[in-house]
């Protein structure tokens, strides 16, 4: 399947060379290793996602352990239609950018028609870490939890929304196991944020309990092993089972008490609690006035005996 969509994106784009070459409104940008094609109107555009590029390009080598990338070509479709067309239609809706890392590609939305709220930096230097990631690894497969996750880290999404959503996961038994994400484009756009969020977290404990250069010393593992399992028994000591359970319980210490920074949770437990507070206030009075209505019945009927 992964050869498969390798061929459909080289055609595609083989067709998008030759158009860029033949139309006038596309423009090429080039500072090696990147070069830049989009159409007239994302110049601007282009030549500020050429700065993104150079920019981020250096730590991403650095934490992967690349030396001296290859070609690195980024295609600025200037329209939705474009987009589905450049990347086969394999994108769902919610996706603003795409790469074809085996052959060094990042397909992006143009920013005119982009959502207010995208943060173009961490776009493109997510797209640009699946496309690294790839010249290391020259086509081989990889998890899309290491692969997403380690894209997310570069780019440093996530932020207090991220943590609300994961503890808010956590405190409702809601967690994808880092396994399932390998369909995370299948997911809908909820559940796509959280299965990104925990590829995240993934790569974060890494970093934490083995040290910054673990992420190089997976990826090169990743080269030689046959496997997620046996890269992390080579990287790390343990095997992916018992990496999982690890991050499971380090998530679940670490944010389960974040779900009270979620207002709507925090709202509907202080609704709980004094609704709880008014009922057992409320019984206790009836209780009360119950026992007095029974004192005041036997002092009365004794009272009429004595008449």
């Amino acid at each position: 399947m992964r050869r498969l969509t390798s061929i459909i994106f080289f055609i595609l784009f083989w067709l998008i060379a030759v158009s860029l070459y033949g139309r006038s409104e596309w423009q090429q940008l080039v500072r090696k290793p990147v070069v830049v094609y989009c159409h007239r109107e994302d110049l601007k555009n282009g030549q500020r996602i050429m700065s993104m590029v150079e920019n981020a390009l250096p730590g991403i080598e650095h934490d992967l352990g690349l030396v001296n990338p290859g070609k690195i070509t980024i295609v600025i479709a200037s329209s939705e239609g474009e987009f589905d067309t450049v990347t086969g239609g394999q994108i769902p809706e919610w996706g603003i950018g795409a790469a074809d890392p085996a052959r060094g590609i990042v397909f992006l939305k143009s920013p005119r028609f982009a959502k207010p709220e995208t943060n173009l930096n961490q776009v493109v230097t997510h797209e640009l870490t699946h496309v690294v990631l790839g010249m290391i690894l020259k086509g081989k497969d990889v998890s899309r939890w290491f692969d997403e996750g380690l894209a997310q880290y570069e780019s440093g999404e996530g932020g207090m929304w991220g943590t609300i959503l994961l503890a808010r996961s956590i405190f409702a038994g809601g967690i994808i196991w880092l396994d399932d994400i390998d369909n995370v484009l299948k997911f809908r756009r909820h559940k796509a944020g959280l299965a990104y969020l925990e590829s995240r977290t993934a790569i974060d404990y890494l970093v934490e309990h083995y040290g910054r250069d673990v992420l190089a010393r997976v990826i090169q593992a990743l080269k030689k092993e046959d496997g997620m399992d046996n890269a992390l028994v080579s990287s790390i000591g343990i095997g992916f089972h018992e990496f999982q359970n690890n991050w499971y319980r380090a998530l679940k210490h670490k944010y389960r008490w974040y779900v009270f920074m979620d207002f709507p949770v925090v709202l509907s437990t202080l609704f709980v609690i004094l609704f709880l507070t008014a009922f057992f206030v409320t019984r206790r009075r009836m209780r009360k006035r119950k026992e007095i209505w029974e004192k005041e019945a036997l002092h009365g009927y004794g009272d009429f005996e004595e008449d």
